[in-house]
């Protein structure tokens, strides 16, 4: 406890100084790429090993490995959205937008809006365990996708819709650096959703017919 409240407010110390100090736009943006990075990197070998070790474990350590897991991605996953911010902040009006800005900045705050709400349904539908990658560590007995909520209409609605806040938050800043690390998250996410879950569920779905038991 005392760790992660020591490791936040390091992170909210160092971004409110990239962020309101003039002129710290190139080291705002170089927190937010390796808070980036650190994020998907470890989310990325940590859930691929654990891919792996499906089912070769008890329960009870497949679930301490999620609480650790759990915990440390957590972290990571407050330094990036705190380091995001920062940037945006401190490369604010840096879009050329003059008098388009009254409507970008409604455009900002609808996208907040639904990105925001996106992301709240799909883990409503999907459980709140889903947002920490639990079915990596301790799968359900049967797996089936789900097919409610955004999944009606969308095939990863936590990823495409759910990634519109971070665009609303960079166009209410009216920072183009803003925009640009949007894409690179976004893009991101969407590679490790692409290399590491996909593949994941993929087996879990060929092992419908054969449940995953714990020895």
């Amino acid at each position: 406890m005392l760790l992660d409240l020591g490791i936040s407010l390091a992170a909210l110390a160092l971004g409110a100084w990239v962020a309101l100090v003039p002129e710290q736009g190139p080291l705002a943006l170089l927190y937010f790429l390796l808070a980036r990075l650190a994020y998907v990197l470890y989310a990325s070998f940590e859930l691929r090993a654990q891919s792996f070790r499906l089912g070769q474990e008890s329960r009870e350590l497949a679930e301490s490995r999620h609480v650790r897991f759990n915990r440390r991605v957590f972290r990571l996953q407050n330094l990036d959205g705190i380091a995001f911010t920062s940037l945006c902040v401190a490369t604010r009006s840096t879009l050329p937008w003059d008098k388009w800005e009254p409507g970008l900045l409604a455009a900002g705050f609808f996208l907040i809006l639904i990105g925001v709400g996106s992301k709240a349904w799909a883990v409503r539908c999907l459980g709140p365990s889903s947002y920490t990658w639990h079915d990596f560590f301790v799968p359900k007995e049967r797996f089936e996708p789900c097919r409610s909520g955004p999944y009606r209409y969308f095939q990863d609605p936590m990823y495409t819709l759910g990634y519109l806040q971070t665009y609303g938050v960079a166009l209410v800043c009216g920072s183009w650096y803003g925009l640009s690390a949007s894409l690179f998250a976004q893009a991101s996410i969407l590679i490790v959703n692409e290399l590491v879950e996909k593949p994941h569920f993929r087996r879990l779905c060929g092992a419908v017919a054969k449940p995953v038991q714990s020895p």
